[in-house]
């Protein structure tokens, strides 16, 4: 991260998220020591709310208040010169099932995969736009609604998203008189004692969370996959590499993931997994013989007549060497096959790194090892864990 970046505050576009239950108090607490009592301040330019049908009756009503009483989220921001229009109706989004019914709190434990994707699709929204920084408040709600949007944020989270819990000290937390401390004090009688909110103490603790964005495959973060779905996925990657090669339309399965490659990436990787079923050594590119080799392969995926297999034969012929070339000449030979070969896998672990993330995608790559000095190259997965199969991937 550059020194220059901006920080959270100073993007455009700044979103308070905040997940509650029944008690609507924690988004005024969190905005006002966001916006209020924190240096430097973060004011948010959106508010959005996600609940149950119960938590959002009553929010609208202590927030936004009824036609004969104002809510203190207005309130607030008269207090203290906050822009009312950051926070409508319309940015409370209720937990649905399928059918459209609303999820109550009492509801059975079966929605929680509901509310699981859910909570996942909005924190995956709002993290789309680069120019946008996310501020998520875990205090309220159901523990598995609150878990939800840490494990989101940490799935699809940047690095200027943050992460938030807040508190207030007793005799305040969980009283439904208390929403914030105004900027003149005003009096309590709890349990027969008098209390000022000069007393409160609200602490919005910053929670550190791991950030998956920069590892989960790119199509996880871009596509219609549910929590659950993208946790499965992702659990993939903590079982042995697994490979499947399919001939027909030449897709590479890795660990659940289809890669489709054309006919010699295709060709190139199912080479090297023949070469590993068949316990073959680490190649080493000084032998002019790979080409030949790899031609025998590449002649499986496509017409012998093509401009691209006659390339390869070409390329086979013209490097071969010969007993009267110079050393000089063996090294041009050796550097031409050299170029080939890099450039066919730098394609192939592009496609591969693609989809599965930089981070996952490391246990399917060619891997460069030193043997005596010298550069050699091997797939590194186990044999009966490559399977390949005579027929068309399906997905």
């Amino acid at each position: 991260m550059s020194s220059a970046s901006p920080q959270p505050e100073q993007y455009k576009k700044r979103i308070l998220l905040v997940v509650i239950g029944m008690t609507p108090q924690i988004v005024t607490e969190t905005l006002y020591k966001l916006a209020v009592d924190s240096d430097p301040v973060y004011i948010p330019t959106e508010i959005h709310l996600i609940t149950t049908q119960e938590g959002a009756n009553s929010a609208e009503i202590a927030l936004l208040g009824t036609t004969h009483d104002q809510g203190w989220f207005y309130t607030l921001c008269e207090d203290y010169g906050i822009d009312r229009d950051i926070f409508k109706k319309e940015n409370i989004h209720i937990i649905a099932d399928t059918e459209g019914q609303f999820i109550n709190d009492n509801e059975s434990s079966e929605h929680n995969k509901i509310a699981s994707n859910y909570i996942t699709n909005k924190i995956k929204e709002f993290t789309q736009d680069s120019n946008t920084s996310l501020h998520v408040s875990l205090a309220g709600g159901r523990k598995t609604m609150s878990y939800y949007a840490g494990y989101a944020l940490s799935l699809y989270g940047r690095w200027q998203d943050r992460l938030s819990h807040v508190l207030v000290n007793y005799p305040f937390m969980n009283n439904k008189d208390f929403f914030y401390p105004r900027p003149k004090a005003q009096r309590f009688v709890i349990d027969n004692r008098h209390y000022s909110t000069d007393e409160a103490n609200i602490i919005l603790s910053d929670i550190p969370y791991v950030r998956m964005r920069y590892q989960v495959p790119e199509a996880l973060l871009k596509g219609t996959a549910g929590f659950q779905e993208t946790v499965a996925k992702i659990q993939l990657f903590s079982e042995p590499p697994t490979v499947a090669l399919y001939l027909y339309n030449r897709v590479v399965v890795l660990n659940g993931f289809a890669v489709t490659l054309t006919a010699r990436e295709f060709a190139f990787y199912f080479w090297f997994c023949l070469r590993q079923k068949e316990n073959y050594p680490p190649l080493n590119l000084a032998s002019e013989a790979f080409l030949k080799d790899f031609a025998n392969v590449f002649e499986r995926f496509t017409s012998t007549y093509s401009g691209r297999f006659e390339y390869i034969e070409q390329l086979a012929e013209l490097t071969r060497e010969l007993p009267q070339d110079s050393p000089k000449e063996k090294q041009a030979k050796l550097k031409k096959r050299k170029k080939w070969f890099s450039d066919t896998k730098g394609k192939v672990h592009t496609k591969i790194r693609t989809a599965l993330g930089k981070v996952f995608a490391r246990a399917f790559l060619i891997e460069t090892l030193d043997e005596d000095g010298s550069a050699v190259y091997q797939l590194d997965i186990e044999a009966d864990r490559i399977e390949i199969f005579r027929k068309e991937y399906q997905g």
